[in-house]
């Protein structure tokens, strides 16, 4: 994968963390059921471990190892 696809695909993971760690804080904040704000908080919490895990792929691809 060349550095300019890498770079497109993290963007697009990015955003979609950053929408769902959006909507988990909207339905907390606005008093949703609390099925739905652990539901939201769930698919925050994946998203966000998805976008570490690219970002720790993209870095090996990068970095020389020693």
């Amino acid at each position: 994968m060349g550095a300019s696809r890498m770079f497109k695909d993290e963007e697009r993971l990015l955003e979609r963390a950053i929408q769902a760690v959006r909507r988990f804080h909207e339905a907390r904040d606005y008093s949703a059921p609390r099925e739905e704000v652990e539901r939201l908080k769930d698919e925050a919490e994946a998203m966000m471990k998805e976008l570490s895990a690219f970002q720790m792929d993209a870095l090996e691809r990068i970095i020389p190892k020693a």
